[in-house]
């Protein structure tokens, strides 16, 4: 019996990579959605970037009645997150990006995730497929990951039941329309289904 549940649970691992995290605009909003987000963060072994761009993105708290600047800067003040800035050399590959043609432009905080996440040699944490394909074209060196991955991740570390982390994505896909790239529809499926 333990055996088939190993086999039938393959896809609950740690997918995290080794780099600190460059946090994106949608994984926070995924993260106040969850209502788990100090939990989370407090199993990665560093405090997680957020370019200060990404920020001005997070207009509304995806729980009714709830304040997002109020809970992001309680994630900074216990050092879970860390607010930056992109430097001048940031800045001018971030306009490069933000300026380009239509069919080649990302929107502002996933550009500033991309652009930090590039030239400090961190990992990116965004879900948006173009964005994604962005990256593996013209960055193949930076490692990217998911919420959807990152909530595994983090919920193997918790010692979570795959119970809890179908109930934790299932309120980030409710609340804030949890998106999910196009290669992990099926792990999503398997989430769900456990």
């Amino acid at each position: 019996m333990r055996t088939d549940r190993r086999a039938r649970l393959k896809w609950y691992c740690d997918y995290l990579p080794q780099e600190r995290l460059v946090l994106d605009a949608s994984f926070l909003i995924n993260l106040l959605a969850c209502d788990v987000s100090s939990q989370v963060l407090q199993v990665l072994p560093f405090s997680c970037l957020v370019e200060k761009t990404v920020l001005r993105e997070i207009s509304r708290h995806p729980i009714l009645g709830r304040c997002p600047k109020t809970e992001i800067g309680a994630l900074e003040d216990v050092g879970l997150i860390e607010i930056t800035s992109m430097t001048d050399e940031e800045y001018e590959r971030y306009l490069s990006i933000v300026q380009a043609p239509l069919a080649h432009r990302l929107d502002s905080g996933e550009s500033a995730t991309i652009v930090v996440s590039q030239s400090r040699g961190l990992s990116a944490v965004i879900d948006e497929n173009k964005a994604r394909t962005y990256m593996k074209q013209n960055m193949p060196g930076v490692s990217v990951i998911s919420t959807l991955k990152l909530l595994i991740s983090s919920s193997v570390r918790l010692g979570w039941d795959e119970l809890t982390l179908k109930g934790v994505v299932e309120q980030a896909r409710l609340l804030s329309r949890m998106g999910v790239p196009r290669e992990e529809k099926s792990l999503l499926q398997q989430v769900l289904d456990s």
